[in-house]
């Protein structure tokens, strides 16, 4: 009936490393399976196909600080309850170069989608806003029938509450 030592760490840690990503993992509804590609249509159809606010992060992959903006925006959407998208766009590789990384990076298991360019950049990140000139992070906040806000760095709390506000009709 005793379980030996080795066996009960062995567990201990499953349950260790379950509860840390519990809290990672609330926001999105399920993590990201694939990694879909960011290609010149690709801005025009997530803005046409909104049903609720939706948080875009441009990123790449040597970015320090985009790990961060990401944390803090997943984070205030759970502390707010709130019903928004979170979609990371990451521009220095390439669809099929590294799916799976991209797809288990500890930051992207928190939001909905994670899209690669696909494409010339300098041609993509103009099709998202011409006067962007690629620092990342970059982040867009979309809302459906509105004009989109964007924030360079982690929005801060005001940019996300403006953001979630409901329209004033």
């Amino acid at each position: 009936m005793n379980a030996s030592p080795r066996r009960d760490l062995g567990a201990a840690a499953r349950l260790l490393a379950a509860l840390a990503c519990a809290g990672a993992c609330l926001t999105a509804s399920a993590a990201p399976r694939s990694v879909e590609a960011f290609e010149p249509g690709t801005w025009a159809a997530l803005q046409a196909g909104l049903t609720q606010p939706t948080a875009v992060v441009f990123s790449t992959t040597d970015c320090a600080h985009c790990p961060a903006a990401i944390d803090k925006l997943t984070q205030a959407l759970r502390d707010r309850k709130a019903k928004a998208a979170t979609i990371v766009v990451v521009m220095d590789v390439a669809p099929g170069d590294d799916d799976d990384g991209l797809v288990r990076h500890p930051h992207h298991a928190q939001v909905d989608r994670v899209f690669a360019f696909s494409g010339q950049a300098a041609a993509l990140r103009h099709g998202v806003e011409p006067r962007w000139r690629g620092v990342t992070p970059y982040v867009m906040l979309l809302r459906p029938r509105s004009p989109a806000r964007a924030v360079t760095g982690p929005p801060s709390a005001a940019d996300i509450d403006a953001w979630l506000k409901p329209a004033e009709r």
